[in-house]
């Protein structure tokens, strides 16, 4: 993984820091929004940003439907959808 993101006191938070490889941050992302699902909720963005982040997400979901990260995209794509009723 890049320097940015072994390095980044965020991904220390989440646990994201000391991934090695592509598998390791799925299954980081993974743990990550396990977590998230049992966390109060907090408004980070507004609608706007959370639809073009929803889109994003599912359009980059898209490009290979059985990676491990694109699968994550796609649940958080429509979690963020269905949190916006769409």
């Amino acid at each position: 993984m890049s320097d940015e993101v072994m390095r980044d006191p965020l991904g220390e938070r989440y646990g994201l820091a000391g991934v090695r490889d592509l598998d390791e941050f799925a299954e980081a992302l993974a743990r990550l929004l396990e977590r998230g699902r049992r966390e109060r909720c907090v408004a980070l963005l507004s609608e706007a940003e959370a639809y073009a982040a929803a889109e994003l997400l599912g359009q980059f979901a898209q490009l290979d439907p059985l990676g491990a990260v694109n699968r994550l995209a796609a649940s958080l794509a429509g979690r963020l959808y269905s949190r916006l009723g769409a």
